[in-house]
């Protein structure tokens, strides 16, 4: 009897995958990554199985880190960590699953059809006991109540085939209605029971040489949020504490995109900066599609966008699909002078700051609370 080993490694994509299929909060990534990667040198995923005639048992094992891992969170009552920790096992049990498939398929040419786990019709749990017998191993073991120890840890037993089968679901009975993992669309509910039916969200651009670009953008994600609508504010060019960060963060509703790297003026015949400048701002932009993707973007203000858009140190074509493709409901505003025609173009309402007047002109510098 021996065990076999599994890669069960969960890649950036993978990282995005398990957050929509568990419907954790796109604000949430920073922990789940942090867990992840605290957690998965010590796992050690590892499957035995035993064929009879047209039938295959399979025990599956992610080893004891998830136990002592997760009951370190519980004893300290961080239970939304824990919980993260014990889908992420979920998850991880997924990917063993593959690799069980194609492992019992390179040594049979047979494939693994649908699984059979113990509870089920086809396997009562009091059957668990006769299929671990069959098993013969000692590493994954039953308690009295039918529990596999270690936790992170599956039995079951499937038909062999010589043709592919169609086996697995993507949440297809799950009953969030907004979950971007169900197979089917959502029955309309009919218009007595929606309410009031939010309108189509139009584009912003505030651009020119007067000041209150901004605080524009400012006023309008207050009066957003006001109204319970979740918003983006995203800050380009801009690495310094700005004093409008402290009060944003305290209104509930708003979520703060930036960088507080200060890289300082940009100097466009630089290219060392020019790709720094570019990374920030690609890091923004990709945060951006990650919370517009997860569904806690109502209203998205891109602060100063017009700058790293002509002068190249963003992904301008992702940038235009992000708007070209926003959802129906989202309402877009982008600030900054010598807004380009593409942008222009795009926009529903174009406000232009004249300067007539600025202190600027007499040597007044920017001050804190007015202009910063």
């Amino acid at each position: 009897m021996t065990f076999e080993p599994l890669s069960v490694a969960l890649d950036e994509s993978g990282i995005k995958s398990f957050i929509k299929r568990y419907h954790f909060k796109a604000s949430e990534k920073k922990d789940i990554v942090m867990l992840y990667r605290q957690l998965h040198p010590r796992v050690h995923a590892s499957f035995h199985h035993v064929i009879e005639g047209d039938t295959v048992y399979v025990v599956v094992t992610l080893g004891d880190a998830f136990d002592s891992f997760q009951d370190s969170f519980l004893q300290r009552g961080e239970i939304q960590k824990a919980f993260i920790i014990d889908c992420l096992g979920t998850e991880m049990l997924s990917l063993a699953y593959e690799e069980v498939d194609k492992k019992i398929f390179e040594k049979t040419g047979l494939y693994v059809g649908s699984y059979v786990f113990a509870g089920s019709d086809k396997m009562p749990i009091e059957e668990l006991a006769a299929v671990m017998a069959k098993l013969g191993q000692k590493i994954v073991k039953c308690n009295e109540s039918f529990v596999l120890v270690p936790k992170k840890s599956v039995v079951f037993s499937a038909k062999l085939h010589k043709e592919r089968t169609e086996k697995h679901s993507d949440c297809a009975s799950c009953s969030a209605v907004s979950c971007p993992m169900r197979k089917e669309p959502q029955k309309k509910k009919s218009a007595s029971k929606q309410g009031t039916k939010r309108q189509k969200g139009l584009i912003h651009l505030y651009t020119g040489e007067g000041k209150g670009k901004t605080t524009a953008a400012i006023g309008l994600a207050v009066r957003a949020a006001g109204a319970g609508r979740k918003v983006v504010f995203s800050q380009f060019m801009k690495g310094r504490q700005t004093s409008e960060l402290n009060s944003l963060s305290l209104i509930p509703g708003i979520t703060i995109v930036r960088s507080d790297k200060e890289l300082g003026w940009l100097h466009r015949d630089d290219d060392e900066q020019c790709e720094a400048f570019r990374v920030v701002h690609n890091e923004i932009l990709e945060r951006i599609l990650e919370l517009i993707q997860a569904g806690e973007c109502d209203v998205l203000i891109m602060d100063e966008i017009t700058y790293p858009y002509n002068y190249g140190v963003i992904d301008k074509k992702r940038l235009e699909e992000l708007i070209d493709n926003k959802p129906s409901g989202m309402e877009i505003v982008m600030t900054g002078r010598n807004a380009d025609e593409l942008l222009a173009d795009r926009a529903d309402y174009i406000t232009y700051m004249e300067k007539i007047r600025h202190p600027y002109d007499k040597g007044i510098e920017a001050r804190e609370g007015i202009e910063y």
